[in-house]
């Protein structure tokens, strides 16, 4: 039986949302193809014309977003690299509003919010203050925890580009975790985190707890705001960009670089006594 291409290039994924979200968008695309053309789309002769097709459609039929267009060629791009093939074609230009990083006083009532839950502190903390990405973090396992009385290190497998990286744990970071293993259930498996039913938790299960606790606490909060939070203080603290870059897992420092937008604070304090 030969091979869907498809599912062979979605194997090779490390992220759950990221196999989703392409599996998706390379299904709509056959499907419209397969509408327009009247045949499966064969992806080892698949031209750049026909993408632009594709791409025009999504624009001026369905009116994507320039971020949902981008998703869908993304899907395609990344299936023929994996195949051996090149794409040479541009998505629409996006302009991503920044995302707001939350003051101490709001952090604050987000944490407070989260009180006499040892697990979800523990989560809140390795996105806020070690700067996780979600899908990190709900692929912790025990091993790749390291606590001493002074310091404290996290091994993260299997970030963006499947890459390992060992993250440093600050003092509040390393009570977090401690509490949590102190009552973390005693079952067969070694993930960190674990659901209610003793399961491995999920992406979209912390998504729903930190929303949670955001409503609880009034403010705006998700997993990627508190990653942003955590590098935004890191920066008005005075950690250089390729030392937060190492932290963070990025690979190239300009990714890094969209931390670096100065608050109404920073403005203020710059033309102080100038």
């Amino acid at each position: 039986m030969p091979v869907n291409p498809i599912d062979d290039f979605l194997k090779t994924l490390t992220s759950p949302r990221t196999v989703e979200r392409y599996r998706a968008a390379l299904k709509e695309f056959t499907t419209w193809y397969s509408q327009t053309l009247g045949q499966q789309p064969d992806w080892n002769l698949l031209t750049a014309v026909e993408v632009r097709e594709y791409l025009t459609y999504l624009q001026t039929v369905r009116r994507l977003s320039p971020a949902s267009v981008n998703l869908r060629l993304a899907a395609i791009r990344s299936l023929l690299r994996h195949m051996g093939r090149t794409l040479r074609v541009r998505g629409p230009k996006q302009v991503t509003a920044p995302v707001q990083a939350l003051s101490a006083r709001e952090l604050g009532r987000l944490f407070a919010a989260a009180e006499g839950d040892a697990r979800n502190t523990a989560i809140l903390n390795l996105l806020a203050r070690a700067g996780l990405r979600v899908g990190e973090v709900v692929c912790l396992r025990l091993e790749d925890v390291e606590i001493s009385s002074r310091s404290g290190w996290m091994t993260v497998r299997g970030g963006k580009g499947n890459k390992t990286r060992r993250v440093p744990l600050n003092t509040e970071v390393r009570q977090a975790l401690k509490a949590w293993l102190e009552e973390r259930p005693q079952v067969r498996g070694d993930w960190l985190f674990l659901s209610r039913t003793g399961n491995s938790l999920n992406v979209r299960d912390v998504q729903r707890m930190v929303a949670e606790y955001a409503r609880i606490a009034g403010v705006k909060a998700t997993p990627h705001t508190l990653r942003h939070t955590f590098a935004t203080r890191a920066i008005q603290k005075g950690v250089d960009v390729a030392t937060l870059a190492a932290i963070l897992g990025h690979s190239r420092l300009e990714t890094t670089g969209r931390y670096l937008h100065p608050t109404a604070e920073r403005m203020l304090e710059a033309v102080e006594g100038v």
